[in-house]
């Protein structure tokens, strides 16, 4: 097992608290944009692929905080994020 520093493990924290902050940000983005197409009489196509996006880019930063002990190839979900942004 490799010894590593505890910049290391700091570096690590930092990185898992940006993945986390930028999973809420998406998360309320895709809110927004999903009261916008709630609320919109014209539904346009470029808010359903901004949301569409925005669901991807959720799903690609929770795959991210999976621990890698725990990712599976079928996109296993990360139970914190979930807990957290109510999804």
């Amino acid at each position: 097992m490799s010894t590593r520093s505890k910049g290391d493990h700091a570096a690590d924290l930092a990185t898992l608290a940006r993945l986390h902050a930028a999973l809420d940000s998406v998360v309320e983005t895709e809110q927004v944009i999903a009261a916008i197409h709630d609320t919109s009489t014209s539904h346009s196509p470029a808010v359903v692929r901004v949301g569409a996006l925005l669901g991807e880019a959720r799903e690609l930063l929770r795959a991210l905080l999976v621990r890698p002990d725990r990712r599976s190839a079928g996109g296993a979900v990360d139970s914190l994020a979930v807990g957290r942004t109510g999804s």
